[in-house]
């Protein structure tokens, strides 16, 4: 192995860990944030909201877009129904007995979910 592809083997390692910091991050600040403000709904949407755009920013390819906006709209017609049938209940729901913040919030987790796993399988390959 050459020094140039040993250094370029190392750099894409970084990179990968660089990544996986992000995830872990991203879906850690998406739990504490629902965690201490859902008694707010319009503050917590306001929150999630930011870290949504702030990922698809940073993840933006014709993929991530359909992916988070799939699952937002299709988690959040199933929670809807379970909700109706009363599978469970939210303390402060706001339209069809699920929090204003929730699609959003179900669509970022579910894309840095769906990242974290695409990078941990890039790292074991």
């Amino acid at each position: 192995m050459t020094e140039a592809s040993e250094n370029q083997g190392i750099e894409s390692q970084k990179q990968m860990f660089r990544e996986l910091l992000i995830e872990i991050t991203a879906l850690a600040l998406l739990t504490v944030s629902i965690a201490m403000l859902w008694r707010d709904n319009m503050l917590l949407f306001m929150v999630v909201l930011a870290e949504c755009l702030t990922m698809l920013l940073v993840w933006h390819e014709r993929y991530d877009l359909y992916f988070f906006a799939a699952i937002a709209v299709l988690s959040s017609l199933i929670e809807a129904v379970f909700v109706h049938f009363q599978v469970w209940q939210y303390s402060n729901p706001t339209f069809l007995g699920v929090p204003l913040w929730f699609p959003i919030a179900f669509g970022t987790a579910a894309l840095t979910g769906q990242r974290f796993v695409r990078t941990l399988t890039l790292m074991f390959q």
